[in-house]
């Protein structure tokens, strides 16, 4: 016979705690025991307890392999019967035999009424260090289960494939929100519904009255970075910085030659450049940029109140000044085809030109940020992303141990994006120089995010297949954090970043007015609607787990605790440069401050 106490952790969230049995199995390399209850007299596996137990095997199983979870509700006298499936949410178990030190076994799972679940012990393998036909023909069981739980479909043609479920509900409890964090995000919601609801805003489908008028929704929830926008919303200098810092940093690139679809010329941009220089002289020196968001091209639009809504394809030529100045917009064409209809705006014509000329700019922003940047980048390919790891990779493998247009014009874009999307967008590093902003100054997402990256290109390499883990780490981390915390902040001054246009283009100058201006922008009931869900999207509804932090302590050996314990200290160390830049700019860059980033793509 021999003897093992078992440690058994139970997870603090609610509803954590069972009052299910418990007994385990412990599988060894000369057999395994029978089922071993874990039972003390009182309750046992209440939420955050952690337990002791001393358990007999009536036979030496040998080194132990494997452990064995079994969970059933408690026998009761009939006609009682059993009782519902209870959930039980499992930290981990410690096994400590006769002889030998502990051995951990993480679990951080939840298990759902009756069954069983296999554990291995807490140290990564990959397939070829698995040498024991027991463990080797776990790993097999363990992927075809996961695989059979977890199935591709394609959510609509063109898109990436995504999980075979039809409703939230449907999931497995392990990969939903948790209680806390669903009803705090829905509270949070509910709270912003009744605000604007009792102001009379969110059932008014008309036109705003005036910019000041529009105030009353933006004071509803504010923020530093939100009152920024508000003050300099209008000026140059702050459009253009927006194509570097604000919500949509990765389109802007340094424009080597003129397309010809954009025919600006040396008398149009003469007021910006001044003299003793010319386009052709900065197109050399490389202080031009282009902006262009042609991928919207005839673009499906939305129906919003009963009336059709409009979009449009800008490019956008920018100039970066000597001696580090400014970045400022030099013009603005409104279409990809250049002709009488499409005039190119210039920052000396009308005010009220330029700033709707500006403004539908920013309404093309909207459009590829939200459909593009932050849901096909950072939601729908991180959902790939993750699939493929529950499908392909054992719990015990290393890598598992880190982790208006309406719906017909997202849907158009995605198709569109899918089929000119690469790897090499994917990678910070490759991006940048792809895009040659290597060097513009004040580019905070690219020096912030460089910083965060920190890694070492098929993968036949280990240094390609650090490169590939890398791009899965920062996209489903800081790059969406980049592109996700900051919409309330851009979005909360609706005209800085309006959500859809109720106006066509316009195809000549002079016509621009105020009323006309406001014409254009969203009716209220819209605005309410996306400020509402920009909110929610742009705050973390709980349960935050910052970049770099592990709470569930899969890792037990020596080295990952090691390069953790690294990897913690170079983030400090990165947030405290952040941190210090900030404090002498105006409107602090903070989205990709290491303390701020989630471990995960979490809303």
């Amino acid at each position: 016979m021999a003897e093992f106490r078992v440690r058994v952790s139970t997870g603090e969230a609610c509803g954590a705690g069972t009052w299910d049995k418990v007994s385990v199995t412990i599988v060894g390399t000369r057999g395994e025991s029978p089922p071993l209850a874990l039972d003390h007299l009182g309750k046992e596996f209440t939420a955050g307890a952690e337990e002791d137990f001393e358990v007999t095997l009536p036979q030496d199983v040998g080194p132990v392999l494997l452990l064995r979870v079994h969970k059933a509700p408690p026998a009761l006298p009939r006609p009682l019967g059993p009782l519902a499936p209870d959930a039980w949410f499992c930290r981990r178990f410690q096994l400590a035999p006769p002889r030998g030190a502990p051995l951990r076994f993480p679990c951080y799972q939840w298990l759902e009424g009756a069954g069983s679940l296999v554990l291995r012990e807490g140290t990564a393998k990959v397939s070829w260090a698995d040498h024991h036909p027991v463990l080797q023909q776990q790993r097999q069981e363990e992927l075809q289960a996961r695989q059979e739980m977890y199935q591709w479909k394609t959510y609509l043609p063109g898109w990436p494939h995504c999980l075979d479920e039809v409703t939230v509900k449907d999931l497995d409890l392990n990969i939903k929100y948790s209680t806390a964090k669903n009803t705090n995000f829905y509270l949070r919601g509910y709270s912003a519904f009744t605000e604007l609801k009792i102001k009379g805003l969110l059932d008014r489908k008309g036109l705003w009255r005036s910019l000041k008028e529009m105030r009353r929704i933006f004071s509803f929830r504010t923020t530093p970075a939100a009152e920024y926008v508000f003050e300099h919303w209008r000026e140059d200098a702050f459009f253009a910085s927006q194509f570097l810092n604000g919500l949509n940093p990765v389109l802007i690139r340094r424009c080597r030659y003129l397309p010809k679809n954009f025919p600006v010329t040396d008398a149009m941009v003469a007021p910006v450049l001044g003299p003793g220089t010319s386009l052709q002289a900065e197109l050399e020196r490389g202080s031009l940029f282009l902006v262009d968001h042609g991928i919207l091209s005839g673009i499906k639009t939305n129906v919003v109140n009963g009336r059709p809504q409009f979009s449009a394809a800008p490019m956008t030529l920018l100039y970066q000044r000597p001696g580090c100045g400014p970045l400022l917009p030099l013009a603005i064409q409104l279409s990809q085809t250049p002709g009488p209809n499409s005039p190119i705006f210039l920052p000396s014509d009308d005010k009220w030109d330029w700033l709707l000329a500006k403004t539908w700019v920013r309404n093309a922003e909207f459009s590829i940020h939200e459909a593009l940047t932050h849901l096909l980048h950072s939601h729908l390919l991180p959902e790939v992303f993750t699939l493929a790891t529950l499908r392909q990779l054992p719990h015990c493998h290393p890598l598992f141990k880190s982790t208006g247009l309406g719906i017909g014009g997202f849907s158009e874009l995605i198709q569109r994006n899918m089929e000119q999307l690469n790897y090499s967008v994917l990678c910070l590093p490759e991006d940048i120089r792809t895009r040659g902003v290597e060097d513009i100054p004040g580019y905070y997402y690219r020096d912030d995010g460089m910083q965060i990256w920190g890694m070492p290109s098929s993968l036949e390499t280990r240094e390609a297949l650090v490169q590939y883990v890398t791009m899965v780490i920062f996209t489903c981390s800081a790059k969406h954090s980049s592109v996700s915390a900051g919409q309330f902040d851009s979005c909360a001054w609706m005209p800085n970043l309006p959500p859809t246009m109720q106006l066509p283009p316009p195809t000549s100058k002079g016509q621009a007015r105020p009323e006309g201006f406001i014409a254009t922008l969203p009716p209220v009931n819209a605005t309410c609607d996306v400020v509402i869900a920009l909110w929610l999207l742009s705050k973390e509804p709980g349960d935050r787990r910052p970049l770099g932090t592990y709470p569930d302590e899969h890792f037990t050996e020596e080295a990952p605790q090691q390069s953790i314990a690294a990897f913690q200290s170079h983030l400090a160390q990165i947030s405290r440069g952040i941190q210090e830049r900030n404090r002498g700019l105006a409107l602090p860059y903070t989205y990709l401050d290491p303390p701020l980033i989630e471990n995960s793509v979490s809303i």
